[in-house]
């Protein structure tokens, strides 16, 4: 046996008898490195040194076995080649021999006697969901939001449920099957907003999530992620209502269109959502009532609210012959005008009395109070409301005198000092 002179083109070739080992000189960086490479039962094989006599021994070591007949193609019958080869043609390009019996080992270890390795595969072929139907969190909001403007649904609450659940879907941009329960319960949690919101977003998921089951986008078979999402318990606060004397000092401290929407509010108790969508063409002065339609109301019916005196004397200056009545976009940018009228109120009030806090849904609920006072009618300011009138006692009402209401329902303009206020009755 002997070794021959080399280049790190040219591999050095160690014999012995037939059998030559090649080492093959090279560069890791700066470093130099040497690789035996052999041939044995019908495969290639290397092995990679850092010293080149580590690399001359060990190819001196395989030359000899090989020549001695030490390493050689194992023995096997003509069955088990068969056999091989099935096993190669079966698999075809899908995995290597060795790797698909491994997992195939595997498998059947886990599976025990609970099931066949077909019988798992077939139970989750037919509980997961087919490539086609997988859904981002995105286009399932939007095909949910399309689908519910093409069934005629209430404008306002096609923008309840777009503005909701656009903005869930921005902190999810994942497929629909991978959002869990914890997901949405911790991000639920981190609104900053009262429980009443919290669980407002909460339903517009649930039923989101139930619209993705039907449409096959989520397992048809099983309850969704968002059905176990815990209902916040919600206790009902005393109803709060504004004193006459507050609503002049609040229409005082008011400007432009927050000033516009504090008078409709007090003097119809519409809805701010409703406000929002109110148009001067709804004003039937010739019947003096608003007349509410069916695309701007809560509850998709129309309505009809009488203009009352106070509310004639406070508009007369200011009303269009069309257009919305108010430019706010949505109902959160209304609170915060009516929020910070509210502070303005209480600044000029001075610091010697207490301050005029903004009440939710303040103007809608001492309407409802101070008309009920007047009218002694519950069926009558129900339907002004649009409301049952259990719902108008248990939600709108707090009770006041007849007196109080008087006063509310004649807060006016101010006049001019050689004019006489006239008192009006409220019918």
């Amino acid at each position: 046996m002997k070794l021959s002179a080399g280049s790190d083109a040219a591999p050095r070739l160690v014999k012995a008898g037939s059998v030559t080992v090649k080492i093959y000189t090279g560069h890791i960086g700066a470093y130099r490195t040497f690789t035996v490479y052999w041939r044995a039962a019908g495969r290639s094989h290397r092995k990679t040194f850092s010293h080149e006599k580590e690399a001359q021994t060990f190819a001196r070591e395989q030359a000899e076995k090989l020549a001695a007949g030490q390493v050689q193609s194992p023995s096997i019958s003509s069955t088990e080649v068969s056999t091989f080869r099935e096993a190669e043609r079966r698999l075809g390009d899908t995995a290597p021999i060795h790797v698909a019996a491994g997992e195939y080992a595997s498998a059947v270890r886990r599976l025990g006697d609970a099931a066949t390795l077909n019988q798992a595969v077939e139970f989750f072929l037919n509980n997961s969901l087919r490539s086609e139907l997988q859904r981002t969190v995105s286009e399932v909001v939007e095909e949910f939001v399309a689908m519910k403007q093409s069934d005629g649904l209430s404008e306002r609450y096609v923008e309840d449920v777009t503005w909701r659940l656009r903005r869930f879907a921005k902190d999810f941009q994942v497929n629909i099957e991978h959002v869990t329960t914890r997901d949405l319960d911790a991000w639920l949690r981190k609104l900053t907003t009262g429980l009443v919101t919290r669980d407002n977003f909460r339903k517009h998921i649930v039923t989101l999530f139930n619209y993705a089951r039907r449409r096959g986008y989520l397992p048809r078979d099983r309850e969704t992620e968002a059905r176990w999402l815990e209902k916040p318990k919600i206790k009902s606060k005393p109803i709060e209502i504004f004193s006459p004397q507050e609503l002049s000092e609040l229409i005082a401290a008011a400007e432009g269109q927050v000033k516009l929407a504090i008078i409709i509010g007090a003097f119809t108790g519409i809805r701010s959502a409703e406000m929002l969508r109110l148009k001067w063409e709804n004003f039937n002065w010739g019947e003096d009532v608003i007349d509410i339609g069916v695309d701007q109301t809560k509850t998709a019916s129309r309505r009809l609210l009488p203009i009352l005196p106070a509310l004639v004397e406070w508009l007369q200056s200011q009303v269009k012959p069309y257009g919305p009545v108010l430019n706010y976009s949505l109902p959160v940018c209304l609170a915060e005008a009516f929020a910070t009228t509210a502070m303005k109120a209480t600044k000029a009030r001075g610091e010697f009395l207490p301050p005029l806090r903004w009440k939710q849904n303040g103007l809608r609920h001492s309407y409802a109070s101070y008309r009920l006072a007047m009218k002694n009618d519950a069926a009558q300011v129900s339907l002004e409301m649009g409301n049952s009138p259990q719902k108008l006692f248990k939600n709108y009402r707090k009770v006041v005198t007849r007196s109080q209401a008087v006063a509310w329902f004649n807060v006016m303009p101010a006049v001019a000092s050689n004019i006489v206020p006239i008192k009006f009755a409220v019918s």
